[in-house]
């Protein structure tokens, strides 16, 4: 189910308008919402006023690899 508790530093599952992704959460002191990717090749994602739509979907709770 969707949520709005969410605190800096956890990853979430999110949808900005039509896509989701994965990535770490951090409200900024200025009030705005920035989601960093863990691999240092993407960029970090920016939701500003010019954002159609934003939702956290989710909180990630564990990651499974097999090797």
């Amino acid at each position: 189910h969707k949520t709005t508790d969410v605190r800096n530093g956890q990853i979430v599952v999110a949808r900005i308008d039509d896509e989701v992704t994965v990535k770490r959460f951090q409200l900024e002191e200025d009030g705005m919402v920035c989601l960093y990717p863990e691999n240092p090749w993407f960029q970090r994602i920016v939701v500003d006023e010019d954002t159609a739509s934003f939702e956290i979907e989710g909180i990630s709770v564990g990651l499974v690899r097999e090797h």
